[in-house]
């Protein structure tokens, strides 16, 4: 059977580090939120926070887009971003048309250590622009991730704890996805 796995949850908690580690353990494409946003940052443009919105929403679209187009080849595929419930249900209902069966991680940490990790982030990691805007202190990283957590996810899901990273290597964590994903 065809696998979609999907990778959501908090900010700064790995999980496009992870997908990365999980699309070499099963030979999956893999399709990060971030990498899409900012070849269309570097290509349009953008100078405000409604401009930098307008490219978030033009990436999930060709998120959805090419994972329909993926699909049809039939190979397992790993879809990774903060995404919304309409764009997980979605996702979901092309899955099904597809044949695909559907995992979604949701990755969550505690708001203090998302918060330092974010301000590390910025302050350290030489962010692109596209992922700095938007967000002027604790409160408002708070309520955004707040916001993130009431979205619904649809059909099967595993909660990871990213309080640390250890789950990277966590064999439990692993081996569930293993049995997800057939191997």
């Amino acid at each position: 059977m065809k696998r979609l796995l999907i990778i959501t949850g908090d900010l700064a908690v790995g999980k496009s580090r992870f997908a990365g580690i999980l699309s070499k353990r099963y030979g999956a494409v893999v399709m990060y939120k971030d990498k899409i946003k900012e070849v269309l940052g570097d290509t349009i443009g953008f100078a405000d926070r409604e401009e930098n919105l307008r490219l978030s929403v033009a990436t999930m679209s060709l998120m959805t887009y090419g994972f329909e187009e993926l699909s049809s080849l039939g190979e397992d595929v790993i879809l990774e971003a903060n995404f919304k419930s309409h764009e997980l249900e979605k996702l979901h209902s092309i899955a099904t048309e597809k044949g695909y069966k559907v995992l979604t991680l949701v990755m969550r940490a505690e708001m203090d250590i998302i918060y330092k990790r974010f301000v590390n982030r910025i302050e350290n990691e030489n962010r692109h622009p596209v992922h700095i805007s938007g967000f002027d202190g604790y409160d408002s990283l708070k309520y955004y991730i707040e916001k993130g957590r009431a979205e619904h996810i649809p059909g099967e899901a595993l909660e990871i704890n990213a309080n640390d990273f250890g789950y990277q290597s966590d064999e439990r964590v692993l081996s569930l996805i293993d049995e997800f994903m057939g191997k």
